[in-house]
């Protein structure tokens, strides 16, 4: 068995680990599931789709040695297929690219559009006879009374009810965001070892495929025009084809800052602002993201001053 097998191997025995971590509880397990990616995404940026692929199986086994098949299941449909697909995009050539490969809003948009089917279907695989709300009100009814005790029934069906519209689709931007946070601490830290296969994109001037916009805006008519199951699930689909313009808004923010005095100190107060206000906050930032695709942010800021440097 060569090295590079071993690596990657490795590479996936850890981050399987890191899943079954969390089955603990402990803070420290909960902070590693969000890192279970990060090995699987290291192998394939740095080694390869061939090995990406003793590395998926190998955390497979792990999940499927100590979780069964179900959690095996889980595993791989949250962590090994869309790193594979991060993996197989980030690497592929683009000769009309700057650096010969896909782009980063190339990259992006193909794991939204993954994540967005994979919602669609499961949540009309898993109607059951109120429809698709109904399902998902009943879920979080549960989780509700596992996770929060102490609050009594009349609390927990406000917050229920507060939740249940677009339960769905804040939990795939959870997925999505958790991942693409991965992939680019894989590239970073496998570019500062001299390890990386591709050149790391500049991610301030990340942009997306302008056709994506129509795909926003389809969603976007659909949630206004149907209704019942359909335009319930429509309603998330926009959020989560929303995400993909959050990273474009912060992009077009990195930039803003770095024409400020003092970039670091804003950064820092609006990552805060960002933490505290979330909801808020990153609507505007993907309405920023929006509006850079639709209007060209960056081009008009460059054309008063001249452009940064580039991350």
């Amino acid at each position: 068995m060569g090295r590079t097998t071993l690596l990657a191997m490795s590479g996936g025995g850890l981050s399987g680990v890191a899943v079954l971590a969390a089955m603990s509880g402990t803070p420290m397990g909960v902070l590693l599931v969000y890192l279970a990616p990060l090995p699987l995404l290291m192998v394939g940026l740095g080694l390869g789709p061939a090995a990406f692929g003793f590395a998926g199986a190998a955390g497979l086994a792990v999940a499927v040695a100590f979780g069964g098949f179900a959690g095996a299941g889980l595993y791989g449909g949250m962590h090994v297929i869309p790193s594979w697909l991060i993996v197989q995009q980030a690497l592929r050539p683009r000769a009309s690219s700057p650096d010969g490969f896909q782009t980063a809003g190339h990259v992006l948009v193909a794991l939204t559009l993954l994540v967005t089917f994979v919602v669609a279907v499961t949540a009309f695989g898993g109607r059951g006879e109120g429809g698709i709300e109904a399902s998902v009100r009943n879920l979080l009814v549960t989780v509700a009374q596992t996770a929060a005790p102490a609050l009594d029934e009349a609390q927990r069906t406000m917050l229920v009810e507060q939740v249940t519209p677009l339960f769905l689709g804040f939990s795939a931007v959870t997925w999505i965001v958790m991942l693409t946070v991965n992939g680019v601490l894989a590239q970073g830290l496998l570019t500062s070892r001299g390890m990386n296969r591709r050149p790391t994109p500049r991610w301030s001037e990340l942009r997306l495929p302008d056709w994506f916009d129509f795909v926003l805006v389809s969603a976007a008519v659909a949630a206004l025009a149907l209704g019942g199951d359909a335009g319930f699930v429509a309603r998330n689909l926009v959020v989560i084809l929303l995400a993909p313009y959050f990273f474009v808004g912060l992009a077009v923010v990195h930039q803003i800052a770095r024409r400020a005095g003092q970039p670091a100190m804003l950064l820092t107060v609006f990552y805060m602002i960002l933490l505290i206000f979330f909801m808020f906050a990153a609507a505007l930032v993907a309405a920023l993201g929006i509006a850079e695709q639709w209007l060209g942010v960056r081009r008009r800021l460059a054309a008063r001053g001249g452009s940064g440097t580039s991350e």
